[in-house]
C-alpha cells in the first residue's frame, strides 16, 4: 500500500477487513504499545503517535489481505500475522519520543517494542512455566539477539515469521 496508495485503495481494504475488526485490531495494538511503555518505564519520554500506528495496521492488513488472495486462502496462520505486524512496525516506528534521554537504549524503542511483541506471542501464559529455573540467561541471550537483528538487519516478515516458529519449536524440545 505504501507506494501508490491512495484514499480509493484503502477504503476497499476497510471494506474488505470490516471496520469493526480493523478499529479492533488498532485499538489493541495502541493497548499493547501503552502496555509496553509503561512496563518499559517510558511513561515520562514515549508516546504511541495513533496516526502512525494507524498506517502500521492499514498496511499490515493490506500484506495480509494480498496473501490471501495470492494463494486463494481464507486464513493465515498466526505467526505470519505477526509477522507482518511486526515488520510495519519496525518501519513505520509508531512510538516517539515526546523528550530525549540520555539513554542509549532509548533510541531502539520500536525495536524494543518489536521485541515484547514477538515474545508476547511465543510465550503467551506465565513464562515461568516455559524457562526453566537456571534458564533465564538463555531467554535474555535470545531477546538481545532478537533485539540486535531488529536493529541492525533488515526485517523482512519471512525472516520475522521464521524467528518465531524457530521460537516455538525450541519450546516443544526439551533440553
Amino acid at each position: 500500500m505504501e507506494s501508490g496508495a491512495n484514499e480509493k485503495d484503502y477504503k476497499a481494504l476497510l471494506e474488505k477487513v470490516g471496520i469493526k475488526q480493523f478499529r479492533e485490531r488498532l485499538s489493541e495494538l495502541i493497548k499493547s504499545a501503552e502496555s509496553f511503555i509503561s512496563s518499559a518505564g517510558y511513561e515520562k519520554d514515549v508516546q504511541c503517535n495513533e496516526r502512525i500506528m494507524l498506517s502500521v495496521v492499514l498496511d499490515y492488513y493490506a500484506d495480509i489481505e494480498r496473501l490471501k488472495e495470492f494463494h486463494k486462502i481464507k486464513n493465515v496462520r498466526t505467526e505470519k500475522i505477526f509477522a507482518y505486524l511486526i515488520a510495519w512496525i519496525l518501519r513505520r516506528k509508531p512510538l516517539q519520543f515526546i523528550h530525549y534521554t540520555e539513554t542509549e537504549k532509548d533510541i531502539y524503542v520500536n525495536e524494543r517494542f518489536a521485541v515484547y511483541i514477538l515474545i508476547n506471542e511465543c510465550m503467551p501464559f506465565d513464562s515461568g512455566k516455559y524457562v526453566a529455573p537456571g534458564d533465564e540467561n538463555k531467554l535474555d541471550a535470545y531477546i538481545d539477539l532478537l533485539l540486535y537483528y531488529f536493529k541492525y538487519r533488515e526485517c523482512n516478515p519471512q525472516a520475522i515469521e521464521l524467528a518465531i516458529e524457530s521460537f516455538k519449536m525450541g519450546m516443544l524440545v526439551k533440553g
